[in-house]
């Protein structure tokens, strides 16, 4: 039992390593995984596990919609649409406020790393002439960036939650609502409300009519699969095939097979079987029993879900990686694996990945702009109380607390 400790102390120690040297992910966890197997298992039968694992429905599945929805965002930026987004928003809304909130907003729907640098010179411009500074503009390009994550259900974070906990995703989307909201309102009202209304004249429903024909892939994908329900890989499928057709004139024959060479990431690929990888072999080795054994009844079991959820967040700074890495540990400790229980270990994951110091967001944005860390922070800190106070509201109103 304790051989079995000392390889997820070893596994995960080895793990927070690769990341913080940078390797990819999906690398460091296969890595990982590694170290656990042998120390869990190490015979032929460990074998047959990874082939298993990566032969199971959810992995294959997995995998497929975390490349397809790369890709996806992929063609937005390398056919330039989500440009002309941008240049309909700014025509479409008169207040220049909605511009430089629904920028970041924009570019969070779209899974890219760093995206909060794609989208920081574009609210520069917006933000000179509002009279904001460094800090103030890096606050909204952060906070707006990532109000989707709770909701948006092509969000990786939240396909992975699903995915691993078997919880359905549009559920777990549902519960996460009033925060969402409260997320909205909280970034309006720090991060907009004392600039001063500088309004242009706006073209209105037409630039709003191209805005719902750019974003119409995604909408038929998501709407396909949650009202038939068409498997979501196969509805991304399609969404693929629309982008490409929105886009014929660049797209041509060898055009498309340059696309999808650069377009289809190894890294997500590696990623992708990372996740399932670690997952499975955590599931199938028993590993954690002891670790759930020596914590039972020592320390309340609500603050370790709590805290080890946002501890995850906060130290690796990367969504995917943190949900990916903290659910199958989580998940034994769990009263009930249920919607509640999922979202709440989502969400804490989630505070600590937006407020990590070590977030890719954060760190482009404040370098772009030239803003200090300390006074980001000192903004950032109110909206992030009122948020956090917010969550524990919302989770004791639906009895979630209670089920620990």
């Amino acid at each position: 039992m304790m051989y079995g400790v000392l390889g997820i102390i070893t596994a995960f120690a080895v793990l927070g390593i690769l990341i913080s040297k940078k390797v990819e992910f999906g690398l460091a966890l296969i890595s990982a995984t590694i170290i656990l197997l042998l120390f869990t298992n190490f015979s032929f039968e460990a074998l047959e596990w990874v082939y298993e694992i990566l032969m199971e429905y959810d992995t294959i599945n997995l995998v497929a919609i975390i490349l397809l929805i790369g890709l996806i965002g992929f063609i937005y930026r390398d056919s330039g649409q989500i440009n002309r987004i941008i240049k309909e928003l700014q025509s479409a809304f008169p207040d220049r406020r909605m511009v430089i909130a629904s920028i970041p907003a924009i570019f969070g729907l779209m899974p890219m790393p760093g995206g909060a640098l794609v989208s920081a010179p574009m609210i520069d411009k917006e933000g000179d002439r509002l009279g904001m500074d460094g800090v103030h503009k890096a606050y909204v390009n952060w906070w707006f960036r990532h109000i989707w994550f709770t909701i948006y259900p092509l969000g990786l974070g939240l396909i992975i939650a699903a995915t691993i906990t078997g919880v359905n995703l549009y559920m777990i989307a549902l519960f996460n609502v009033p925060i969402f909201v409260t997320h909205l309102i909280i970034g309006i009202n720090f991060g907009l409300r004392d600039i001063e209304v500088d309004k242009v004249k706006s073209d209105g429903p037409a630039n709003l009519i191209l805005l719902i024909y750019d974003f119409l892939p995604i909408i038929i994908a998501l709407s396909l699969n949650i009202i038939l329900p068409v498997p979501l890989a196969l509805t991304l499928l399609l969404a693929v095939l629309m982008l490409i057709y929105q886009n014929r004139k660049k797209y041509g024959l060898s055009e498309t097979a340059n696309m999808l060479k650069n377009g289809l990431s190894k890294n997500l690929l590696l990623a992708g079987i990372g996740i399932m990888l670690f997952k499975g072999t955590i599931e199938r080795s028993g590993a954690l029993i002891p670790v759930i054994d020596l914590l039972e009844g020592r320390i309340p079991l609500i603050a370790v879900v709590i805290l080890g959820s946002f501890a995850m967040g906060f130290s690796i700074g990367h969504l995917p990686a943190g949900v990916g890495i903290t659910f199958p540990v989580l998940i034994p400790l769990l009263p009930i694996v249920n919607t509640q229980t999922v979202a709440m270990v989502f969400i804490f994951i989630l505070i600590g990945y937006i407020i990590s110091p070590i977030h890719l967001c954060i760190i482009l944005t404040l370098e772009y702009y030239k803003a200090n860390m300390n006074g980001f922070y000192k903004k950032a800190a109110p909206s992030m109380m009122v948020l956090v106070g917010s969550i524990f509201l919302w989770l004791f109103l639906t009895g979630t607390l209670s089920l620990f």
